[in-house]
Order: C-alpha cells, then sequence, then structure tokens
C-alpha cells in the first residue's frame, strides 16, 4: 500500500531517474537564483524609491531589455547549439550580478545622476521616469533580474526539458520540476531572512546572495554538462545552424511567422492575462506594505523572506494537486483553475482595500492596512504557488506536439511577449493612471485598477477555452 502511494506522488521508473534527477536540479538552481533576485529587487527598488517606480521601471526598463534579450537570443539560436545557448545565457547574467555587487552598488552615489529640480516640477506627469532615470543602476538591477526568470526558466530550462521529455513523460515530470523548483526557492527565502541585520547597510547581505548565486551557477553547468552526457551530445544539442534554411528570415519576419500560429497566439494570451492581473494587484499590495513597514528595508526583506518561504511550501502542496489534475482531468479543467483561484481572491484584496474602516470594526481594532498586507500575501501566495503547480505544466504540455520552429522560437516569443510585456502592459496601465492622476497612489487608484482587472479575468476564461479547442485537435 505504502509503495502504491509512492508510485503514485512521485510517478518515476527506475530507468528515468537519473535523468529526472539532473533536470530536477537544473530547475531547482535556476528557482533558487530566480527567488533571491525576486526578493532583492523589491527590496531595492521598494525602500529606495518607492512602489510607484516599479511601474516604471517595468515600462521603461524591463520592457526594451526584454526585447533585446529575445533578439539576442534567436540569434544566438541559430550559431549555437542548445547547450552552448544554455552555458552563455548562464553566465551573462550571473557576470552582470557580480558586477553590480563588486561596482554599481558600492559606487551608487557616485553613479546617481542628478536632475534639476526645475524638470520635476514643469513635468510631474514624468516623475517616476525621471526617478528610475536618476536610479538608472537600481533599475538595471531590476531588469535584469526580471531577464533571468524569461531567458533561464521559461525558455532556456523550458525548452530543454521539452526536447528530453515526452508527452507521457510530461504528465509525471512536470509537476515534480515544480516541486524542485518550490524546494529551491524555499532555500532562497531562508538565506535572505538569515541575511536580515539591524544596521542600514545591505552591501554585507548583497556579498553574501551574489556568492550563492555564482555558487549556484556553477551548479547550473554541472547539471547542464552531466544531462547532456546522459542523453547524448547527439541527442541534446540542436546543431548549430539548425534554424537556418535557404529562405532565412529576418527577426521582424519570424515575428511575424510566430504570430501566424493561432496556438502560440493564444499562449501568448493566456501568459499575458496571468501576467497583467498579478501586476495589477501586486502593485496596490505592494504599496500597502510599503505604507505598513515603513519603507523600512529589512523589515520589508523579512516579510517578503517569510512570505516565499509560505509560498514554496504552499506550492509544493500544489503540486501533489497537480500530478493529480494532470493526469485525472482534461487540459482545460487544469488551466481553470488559476485564474478561478486568482479572481476570488483578488477580488476580495480589493474589496478590503474599498472598506477597509468595515474591516477595522470587525476585526476590533485590528489595522485595516495589516489585514490588507495579509490578504494580499494569500493573494500572491496562491497565485504563484499555482503557477508553478498546475499554470505551467498545463501551459508546457502545449507546446509537446508542435513542431520545432513553434518549440523554438515559438516559446521564446511567447514566454518574453506574454511574460515581460505582461508585466509591462500592467506596468504601462499603472503609468497612465500616474499621468491622468499624478498626485494619487496605488491605494487611491485601487477602484480603477479593479475594473480593468476584471476585464482581463475574463478575456483570460476566453483564451483558455478556445486554446482547449485547438489543443484537443492537435492530441
Amino acid at each position: 500500500m505504502n509503495k502504491d502511494i509512492i508510485k503514485k506522488l512521485v510517478p518515476i521508473h527506475k530507468y528515468e531517474l537519473t535523468k529526472f534527477l539532473c533536470t530536477a536540479a537544473l530547475t531547482f538552481l535556476i528557482s533558487y537564483i530566480h527567488s533571491i533576485l525576486h526578493i532583492s529587487k523589491d527590496v531595492l527598488v521598494i525602500s529606495q524609491l518607492g512602489t510607484e517606480s516599479i511601474s516604471a521601471i517595468k515600462m521603461w526598463a524591463v520592457l526594451p531589455t526584454s526585447l533585446i534579450f529575445m533578439f539576442l537570443y534567436i540569434k544566438l539560436a541559430d550559431k549555437l547549439t542548445r547547450a552552448q545557448l544554455f552555458y552563455t545565457a548562464n553566465w551573462f547574467f550571473i557576470a552582470y550580478f557580480v558586477l553590480f555587487a563588486l561596482v554599481l552598488y558600492p559606487y551608487r552615489e557616485a553613479l546617481t545622476i542628478n536632475i534639476n529640480s526645475d524638470v520635476l516640477t514643469q513635468l510631474p506627469a514624468l516623475k517616476y521616469l525621471f526617478k528610475i532615470i536618476s536610479n538608472w543602476h537600481y533599475s538595471l538591477f531590476y531588469a535584469f533580474s526580471e531577464g533571468w526568470v524569461v531567458i533561464m526558466l521559461s525558455i532556456s530550462f523550458w525548452q530543454t526539458a521539452n526536447h528530453i521529455t515526452s508527452i507521457e513523460e510530461s504528465k509525471r515530470f512536470y509537476p515534480l520540476f515544480g516541486t524542485a523548483a518550490n524546494v529551491g526557492k524555499m532555500m532562497a527565502s531562508i538565506l535572505l531572512a538569515n541575511c536580515v541585520t539591524r544596521s542600514a547597510n545591505w552591501q554585507p547581505t548583497l556579498n553574501t546572495i551574489t556568492s550563492s548565486i555564482v555558487l549556484a551557477g556553477i551548479g547550473i553547468t554541472v547539471c547542464l554538462f552531466t544531462l547532456e552526457k546522459i542523453i547524448g551530445e547527439d541527442a541534446f544539442n540542436l546543431k548549430k545552424g539548425y534554424f537556418k534554411s535557404k529562405n532565412k528570415i529576418s527577426f521582424k519576419e519570424s515575428l511575424k511567422y510566430i504570430t501566424s500560429s493561432k496556438v502560440i497566439l493564444l499562449i501568448t494570451s493566456i501568459l499575458l492575462c496571468y501576467n497583467i492581473s498579478l501586476n495589477l494587484v501586486e502593485g496596490v499590495w505592494k504599496k500597502s506594505y510599503e505604507v505598513f513597514f515603513v519603507s523600512n528595508a529589512n523589515q520589508i526583506q523579512a516579510f517578503i523572506s517569510k512570505l516565499e518561504f509560505s509560498i514554496s511550501i504552499a506550492s509544493i502542496i500544489g503540486t501533489l494537486v497537480g500530478v493529480y489534475v494532470l493526469q485525472s482531468f482534461k487540459w482545460r479543467i487544469g488551466a481553470l483553475i488559476t485564474p478561478i483561484i486568482m479572481l476570488l481572491t483578488g477580488g476580495a484584496f480589493f474589496l478590503l482595500i474599498f472598506f477597509g474602516d468595515v474591516t477595522s470594526m470587525l476585526t476590533l481594532q485590528t489595522s485595516a492596512m495589516l489585514v490588507a498586507v495579509i490578504l494580499g500575501a494569500i493573494y500572491n501566495m496562491l497565485s504563484r504557488a499555482l503557477k508553478h503547480s498546475v499554470f505551467d505544466p498545463n501551459k508546457e504540455m502545449v507546446y509537446i506536439p508542435l513542431d520545432d520552429d513553434l518549440k523554438t522560437k515559438g516559446k521564446a516569443a511567447a514566454e518574453v511577449i506574454g511574460m515581460r510585456f505582461g508585466k509591462g502592459s500592467g506596468a504601462v496601465i499603472q503609468q497612465g493612471l500616474f499621468a491622468l492622476f499624478p498626485t494619487l497612489t496605488l491605494l487611491d487608484l485601487s477602484p480603477i485598477i479593479f475594473i480593468i482587472f476584471l476585464g482581463i479575468s475574463l478575456w483570460w476564461f476566453y483564451s483558455i477555452f478556445s486554446l482547449s479547442h485547438i489543443t484537443t485537435k492537435l492530441k
């Protein structure tokens, strides 16, 4: 009986074990670095520049760098093997984070660009743009941190996993890859929670986490090298020039080719909906805990680290549910779980923001802002836990029966546009509202943001039902 339960929860055959463990180790290490960067970038920007600056960074820094990263990735994909491309992306990002720790952060005051106060007075609608330009080193760190998860996790890792995993294996492997990712995030949150000090100097913390990132980067290299040997270099790698043909298409033409695929368009649409929804609610929520913690970097880091740990635990539990959902229900059922949960919890959070005074009375004088921070944390925990345990595995299964061009170039465009433009679109919405109402904060703008959130949720449901019809035919 016990063996049957273990086989149900961890459905891996002995002959698959080596490949599975090596691939799981990759997602563990990549997710470990991602979690460190995710926490660190928010701590830096919220404590130094304010929550409203995040949307400006996503709009003016993350979007352009995402396009550059995607352009470079597609160009290099024509010249490098799969493993070479993976190695290059890994050390490109890690080299920047080392540069930030050794040069950009220690000399941040000297590197800050001073902008004339008269300009800020004359153009109040652009005050957040000027702020992120002035503090360009923080903005660039945020952009590279966002780039890591797209290029390394969403594209490089999942392209590799999709290439070496069959459809049958994916139903058993992919939810467990989510578990490995969440264990990595747990380790990162424990590290950052232990790095919190009473000192205002964040440099010692930065030195510790950067050293950890470098070690994890070495681990990624070792895992990838080992996996390449296990699978076989010929089977693992695409040959150099694989994407080339007699009628080689340009970057612009490749985007047109990708958008001509309805499957890729719908996957992109679902990614956009997830990220815009998450971005809109997170913006208001982050403002609530900035106000509650009075912009204290150490308190914010401690809070986010504990939240990340909770998210990891919830995700591991969710993974067990994910295994059951993938093996027991149709694709559409699994795909609908995430938007339904996000709509319910996000809606409850906004209602709390709207009726905060009533909540204070009902909770016997408990701070309404504290309750909002907690409920927002629950929304964040569930939405991100579902992403790794249910949302990502369901999304990745759609790529498997597609042709090689759509699995590589199509996936690259869908992931970068869906994720970065999703967050970027949420940022554009917020920046547009700030331009119209420059004196208001995110909390003041929450009623308008809530209406937009509802509209995005409805489009998400439509995209899932449309994609469900296509995936049924593909199978």
